[in-house]
């Protein structure tokens, strides 16, 4: 019986919608950017927009690295396939250093190792 309202609790968590963020990725029109990283004055355009359901506080670093796999061509979630597809399809290049990810309004530079974090950038 406990196994059974475990269960069904695990079930109506991920069934139920809840809060979701929305993400959005910014690609660095810099051409040097791999190099130099982000810097505040880079060019950044608008590439891809949707949203995710919504993790507890502190678990940013997870969902970047979600996204970073889901546009170089490695989704890590079955539901992330869809958008991978989307962003092949607009034959945008991959995720890469100084590119900028925001989750909401956090907003995060991809490092050579990792993500740092940065203020909103001037789009």
């Amino acid at each position: 019986m406990l196994h059974a309202r475990l269960a069904l609790r695990v079930a109506r968590r991920w069934l139920t919608p809840g809060p979701r963020l929305t993400v959005t990725v910014l690609l660095n029109q810099d051409p040097d950017a791999l190099f130099s990283g982000y810097l505040p004055s880079a060019r950044l355009v608008l590439a891809y927009r949707y949203t995710l359901p919504a993790v507890t506080a502190g678990e940013d670093r997870m969902l970047l690295e979600r996204v970073f796999a889901a546009f170089n061509d490695q989704p890590v979630h079955p539901e992330d396939q869809l958008h991978a597809d989307a962003w092949a399809a607009e034959r945008l290049r991959s995720l890469s250093v100084g590119d900028v990810v925001a989750l909401d309004d956090r907003y995060y530079a991809c490092a050579s190792v990792g993500w740092m974090s940065i203020p909103a950038p001037g789009v």
